[in-house]
């Protein structure tokens, strides 16, 4: 099949669940020489055009009647994912998504030439990742069991996304919850994540981390989830809470690095797209202390922010009745007229199809052989609690908690709290782990229910136990780095208490 043969059948847009889909205009030359320049997915040298966009278009039409999980809510049928270049003409846009029933999420991978998105072929399989393909029908990468989501890229150039996909209304509830998965496009995934409660919406910051969408859990199971940002490491190590630690709104999506070491996010005051969706930003240098609105002037509900060029970002906002894409400036004082609409579509997830600088990469100390991990806590009295708060009396004991499949909670057992409030024990790798300071008199006065986790051979450490934020370790040894490690693992079940 010639070139120009191809570029026609991709541009024929397909029927989808909703109704026909209105039709192209003619191929015009200079159409056919914008579409040949956009074969950047195909391995062709001649560059995208600047500004040249992708986004996920959903028919507005076309109600998620039969919504079995959350991408089919978000993607109902005839869902499609598009490439779109200055001036931006609603019919004149080139579909990745070609063959699909339905797709969308897009991710610009940094080199600038692949595009990653989520699709379903029929509406009996799982959403997998595909990788856009203009020689043909998008290529699938993932063959996930209950399918894959939010796909992103760190510096190996390996694929990061959250599997399973999960049921409407069980992202937070589910027995086996989505994690992160990490594979090279053409090999076998691994498992990054696990936490007791759902990893979503992974993105990769500039420093090499991946920052994603998780919950801490509940003492009481009915409760509204408390959602929050956390990164890890691309090998899993180093799970770290990153903002909104119980101040998280009931809904937190897709949140994106920007210029000017912010992260933006999308918010709503309701699970899901019923409720108003606005969008918030952090400052990377306080996380916890700065949250805001991104826009100083009122917006309509908004679906997804994403980075642009000279501080600018991409944003989708509802407008009469529709979503459209608007590229605003950090100090803009309107949304203004958007950068493209089509009243026809929603116009979501709109990204700029540019190169970017890669991530920054990280040398793993994992040890696969070795069957625990070690934790040290430098002061387990360092707190953030006021002085005359229970919480903050003084702990003698930490009691290390996992939890099952079910979210039971289970003791691995407990460590001696050191004359300076160190501590370091041995304790299993790859299962949610929490802990509880205990008084002198048994007494729990701080509790971080099971969260984190250690990789087989990572040394962790942490300052202290709800320690104050933005705050640094004082350069002292601690007494728990000279004596022997209290081992949590091992053939007593419940733990072989080394030391004790």
């Amino acid at each position: 099949m010639t070139r120009r043969a191809l570029i026609e059948r991709q541009a024929r847009p397909p029927h989808s669940a909703g109704g026909q889909q209105k039709r192209s205009a003619p191929l015009t030359a200079a159409w056919l020489a914008t579409l040949a320049g956009w074969l950047l997915v195909s391995g062709c040298d001649r560059p995208t055009p600047a500004g040249a966009i992708v986004l996920s278009q959903t028919p507005p039409t076309t109600a998620a009647t039969n919504a079995g999980d959350v991408l089919d809510l978000r993607y109902p049928p005839g869902s499609r994912v598009v490439l779109a270049a200055p001036p931006f003409q609603t019919n004149d846009v080139l579909v990745l998504s070609a063959g699909l029933l339905a797709a969308g999420e897009p991710i610009v991978a940094p080199d600038g030439r692949r595009i990653f998105f989520v699709g379903k072929a029929t509406a009996g399989d799982d959403w997998q990742i595909y990788q856009a393909d203009n020689g043909g029908r998008p290529a699938p990468v993932t063959a996930m069991p209950g399918g894959a989501m939010d796909p992103a890229i760190i510096a190996t150039g390996d694929l990061v996304f959250s599997s399973p996909v999960p049921k409407v209304g069980e992202t937070w509830a589910m027995r086996r919850p989505p994690q992160l998965f990490a594979k090279p496009i053409s090999g076998l995934p691994r498992r990054l994540t696990f936490a007791a409660r759902a990893a979503v919406e992974p993105t990769v910051l500039a420093d090499g981390r991946i920052l994603f969408v998780s919950a801490r859990p509940a003492a009481d199971a009915s409760a509204s989830p408390a959602l929050g940002l956390f990164t890890v490491n691309n090998d899993g190590t180093e799970f770290t809470a990153f903002a909104l630690d119980h101040d998280g709104a009931p809904f937190v999506h897709r949140p994106r690095e920007l210029s000017g070491g912010r992260v933006a996010l999308v918010a709503a005051d309701a699970a899901g797209r019923a409720g108003k969706t606005w969008a918030e930003d952090v400052q990377s240098a306080r996380p916890f202390a700065s949250r805001a609105r991104l826009f100083s002037f009122s917006a309509g509900n908004c679906a997804s922010v994403e980075p642009a060029s000279d501080g600018a970002v991409l944003a989708c906002l509802e407008t009469r009745g529709t979503f459209g894409v608007f590229r605003l400036r950090p100090d803009a004082t309107e949304a203004g007229t958007p950068l493209f609409f089509d009243p026809a579509w929603n116009s979501l997830d709109a990204t700029l199809v540019a190169a970017r600088p890669n991530p920054m990469g990280h040398v793993s100390a994992m040890k696969p052989t070795t069957h625990f991990g070690t934790i040290l806590c430098l002061d387990v009295n360092f707190t953030r609690w006021a002085p005359d708060d229970a919480r903050s009396a003084k702990a003698e004991r930490i009691r290390v908690l996992t939890a099952s499949d079910a979210g039971v909670p289970r003791v691995l057992g407990e460590v001696p709290v050191l004359a300076d409030g160190s501590f370091m024990a041995e304790v299993p790798p790859e299962v949610p782990l929490g802990f509880e300071a205990l008084d002198a008199q048994g007494r729990v006065v701080r509790r971080e229910p099971p969260m984190l986790w250690l990789r087989p051979g990572e040394n962790r450490s942490c300052i202290g136990c709800h320690e104050p934020y933005n705050r640094s370790p004082g350069n002292v040894r601690p007494l728990a780095a000279s004596a022997p490690a209290v081992r949590l693992v091992g053939p007593a079940g419940a733990g072989e208490q080394a030391g004790l």
